[in-house]
């Protein structure tokens, strides 16, 4: 199977980015609050960097593997295809649900429906973004992980008929990318976990329940930006720094003031149109070894945060004279959240960076040659 493409590095510290604000976005909303959504709904508005996961997702796979499934889906490749994928998830997945499990079996924490071991054959099926448990369960971030898989199960299909019928297929995963986020936001009967008889307000913010659809219209989007590339239209203007900085901006912007998610979902598509694109100096700032460094360990941060978040975040937390009874059940002053929160990043870089280079990647190179027989 020929997947030899140039790697696009633009966009590997976005990936590095999203990871981060996802690990802040947590430490606000289950550790301690400390910034007010009065003043800025960035971090409010964080959930959403996971969206930006599954758009680089679609247009990254579409750019590396759309020349192996253009016209047909040969046997081979496809489970060569889905080896590799399976590789570059799968080991990291298990070894952060088993962790989980041993953590709470030692702590002799009570029974409760996050930590059910009924649930865990969902997460070793890769099942538990698909509504089986009524709520978000053990390692909460891999939920994604579930929901990336299946987008990778029925890439080939979607790429086969995007490069067949080009302009079409270009407007047919469009409209079936836009129907989905919209059912999500609107349409789909979603029930709060804490509260049934809560109302549910109208974002993207589903996990355990609609994740899988809410990756795969992330990754048509990303397969739609992806021909947007590829066909060079706008080139000259989206290749320009002037076109990046813009689009970040405006990203940042729709986050701050807490814009309807599909709005900031479409601007987080033209960062990764442009920054793609981009040659300028802010291709000459992405090539920084730091943050190509976080982009390629995001994965790791991404699913061993939550461990940072209640062995390293919580213990300070409390030991400041705060008491820690769950999400929501401490506040904090600006600047003595700031400061746990670097402590936090600095702790969760350090165990990422261990997990990347002993389990993460050893695991993924064993496993692609495995499959590539």
């Amino acid at each position: 199977m020929n997947t030899n493409v140039a790697t696009i590095s633009n966009l590997t510290p976005l990936r590095g980015l999203a990871a981060m604000m996802v690990a802040i976005y947590h430490f606000d909303s289950v550790c301690a609050n400390f910034v007010d959504a009065k003043t800025t709904m960035i971090l409010g508005k964080s959930y959403l960097m996971v969206d930006l996961f599954f758009i680089m997702s679609g247009f990254i796979i579409l750019h590396v593997y759309g020349g192996v499934f253009a016209t047909k889906i040969a046997k081979k490749d496809y489970w060569q295809y889905l080896g590799a994928r399976f590789a570059r998830i799968y080991p990291l997945h298990v070894f952060t649900l088993l962790f989980t499990v041993l953590a709470y079996y030692l702590k002799n924490e009570p029974p409760s429906p996050i930590n059910d071991y009924a649930a865990i054959p969902s997460h070793l099926l890769l099942l538990h973004s698909m509504g089986l448990q009524s709520i978000f369960t053990w390692n909460v971030p891999s939920w994604s992980i579930s929901a990336e898989w299946w987008a990778y199960v029925i890439f080939p299909i979607l790429s086969i008929y995007i490069v067949r019928y080009k302009r079409s297929g270009w407007i047919v995963l469009s409209a079936l990318s836009l129907a989905l986020y919209l059912a999500i936001m609107y349409w789909l009967p979603r029930v709060n976990p804490f509260d049934p008889t809560a109302l549910v307000p109208h974002n993207l913010d589903v996990t355990y329940d609609y994740g899988w659809l809410r990756c795969i219209a992330g990754f048509m989007a990303g397969m739609v930006v992806y021909i947007g590339y590829k066909s060079g239209i706008f080139a000259k203007f989206l290749k320009s720094d002037f076109a990046s900085f813009i689009m970040f901006l405006l990203m940042v912007v729709l986050m701050h003031i807490g814009a309807n998610d599909i709005l900031i979902v479409a601007a987080f598509a033209g960062v990764v149109w442009t920054f793609s694109m981009n040659k300028g100096q802010i291709y000459s700032f992405l090539q920084n070894k730091v943050f190509q460094f976080l982009g390629d360990i995001s994965y790791s941060i991404y699913l061993m945060h939550g461990f940072i978040m209640f062995f390293v975040a919580v213990p300070i937390i409390t030991a400041m004279g705060n008491q820690y009874r769950g999400p929501g059940s401490v506040k904090l002053a600006f600047g003595n959240g700031t400061w746990i929160c670097i402590i936090y990043l600095i702790a969760i870089i350090i165990v990422s960076t261990l997990s990347y280079y002993f389990v993460e990647k050893p695991c993924r190179e064993k496993l692609k040659q495995l499959f590539a027989r």
